[in-house]
């Protein structure tokens, strides 16, 4: 017969987790899900989720470029339209994308010349401080991944390694999706992984519209029908576009 729980067991279970071994279940969640018929817009939500969780970080946002070298957002974890438009505005995600390094803003108060319009929006909404790595891929960089937070210096350098890790996963993950062409190049493949961003937006739009919600609320409904059904956020919102479900019935506010 197995011992009793006893209180201090309890105590020891209901401690926070060390950044290490959150970072290894973020990992083995991912390993597990690129081993299937994977949703890439949820797997970007849960890297980017398991970021701000490990970092203590406000925000954060993936974004990945278009033919023209524009970079567009594929997950967030807000969507809220004041966070979607920061993250495609000029500065630390545009900077990681084009330098494939790692670009730090540790106080934007103070770094206003260099983004003078990221770092007055960024500072408006509440934020002191931006991160961005880039998403890499052999050797092209693809997108970046930003982080944002509430306090200036919050992340140190083995935070940003974190960060860089989750990143280099989304990568794969998006190579994996796109099932890239002998002959063609990676940027000319992107677009694929960039439509799926495109209908969840509509189908976003349509439930807004449909319960007075808000769009974040929206996106919060149509992935939970997603994993009650076992199906993907792209299909769930092709349904939802043509009228063929209505997840609100199943969403309790």
């Amino acid at each position: 017969m197995a011992p009793p729980f006893d209180d201090r067991q309890r105590d020891r279970a209901s401690e926070p987790l060390p950044d290490s071994i959150q970072l290894l279940r973020s990992l083995v969640r991912t390993v597990d899900m690129l081993a299937s018929d994977f949703d890439l817009v949820e797997l970007c939500q849960q890297l980017l989720e398991a970021c701000t969780h490990i970092t203590g970080a406000s925000d954060a946002g993936l974004l990945l470029a278009d033919q023209r070298g524009e970079l567009q957002v594929l997950a967030s974890t807000s969507e809220s339209a004041r966070l979607l438009g920061l993250l495609q505005r000029e500065g630390p995600s545009l900077d990681a994308y084009r330098s494939r390094t790692t670009v730090s803003a540790s106080d934007l108060c103070a770094d206003s010349v260099r983004w003078p319009e990221f770092a007055q929006a960024a500072s408006a909404a509440g934020y002191r401080c931006a991160y961005a790595v880039p998403l890499r891929l052999h050797r092209d960089s693809v997108g970046a991944l930003t982080v944002l937070a509430a306090s200036a210096a919050a992340l140190g350098q083995p935070d940003l390694r974190i960060v860089q890790i989750l990143a280099d996963i989304a990568a794969v993950g998006i190579a994996q999706h796109v099932v890239l062409a002998q002959d063609a190049t990676i940027q000319a493949q992107l677009p694929t992984a960039l439509n799926t961003r495109v209908a969840i937006e509509q189908a976003k739009g349509v439930l807004a519209e449909r319960g007075d919600r808000d769009m974040d609320r929206a996106f919060h409904i149509m992935r939970r029908y997603a994993r009650a059904t076992g199906r993907r956020l792209t299909d769930i919102a092709g349904d939802i576009i043509d009228g063929r479900i209505d997840p609100r019935a199943d969403a309790a506010d």
